[in-house]
């Protein structure tokens, strides 16, 4: 199966361009991913975001003990310091096929928490078809938006509204020509149709935008 990784590190918003730079050259010594984009988020540009796939992975929550694994992430902790954030996650679709959301100027990535207790394959289920016809509603009227790719972010995860228990998480990918389309896109009425349906999960959520980094 393929494996879509996330990885946060914090810089200087001065030095960001040249410590992805940086970054980017340590990678070419070692078996990186095939396919992987370097950005940084447009509401913190001291935030570089790495998005990457991980192909053929037998075992997901294993692959991180590999040598090709080790490799790589030792070389971005040398060039980026440690991690704010990683996780992996089983995308419905390809990140890096023709349209797919990691290949876009803009991605809109959204992580949404539920209580692991209530995350049964019948929940996951009705989670995924509410956000197909929330998806299928919120197209019609909007231009510069690419496919979005979906899953279940694999390592539960700590969340501060969710008491005594872990949280799983749906995830969203979405690719976009421009940050403008984005803003436009919330105020048309396909946006204003189709966002009850996701509202009505009643869940905790963040959404952030990175912006693709030519190397």
């Amino acid at each position: 199966m393929a494996v879509t990784e996330i990885i946060q590190f914090s810089a200087e918003p001065t030095t960001v361009d040249s410590t992805i730079q940086r970054a980017a050259n340590s990678l070419k010594s070692v078996e990186a991913p095939r396919h992987f984009v370097i950005g940084t988020q447009i509401q913190d540009k001291g935030a570089i975001q790495i998005t990457s796939v991980w192909d053929g992975i037998q075992d997901p929550m294993d692959f991180k003990n590999t040598s090709d694994f080790s490799s790589y992430i030792s070389n971005l902790r040398n060039s980026l310091g440690d991690p704010q954030v990683i996780f992996h996650v089983s995308l419905n679709r390809s990140a890096f096929v023709l349209d797919g959301p990691a290949t876009a100027n803009v991605v809109e990535y959204v992580q949404i928490w539920f209580p692991a207790s209530l995350v049964t394959p019948e929940f996951q289920k009705q989670i995924e078809e509410d956000f197909l016809r929330f998806d299928e509603i919120y197209r019609k009227d909007t231009k510069g938006i690419a496919d979005a790719g979906f899953g279940w972010i694999l390592e539960e995860q700590r969340h501060d509204t969710i008491k005594d228990e872990r949280a799983r998480c749906f995830f969203v990918a979405r690719g976009w020509e421009s940050m403008d389309h984005f803003e436009k896109s919330i105020k048309n009425d396909a946006y204003k149709e189709s966002i009850p349906i996701l509202l009505a999960w009643n869940a905790p959520f963040k959404m952030w935008h990175v912006e693709r980094k030519a190397l």
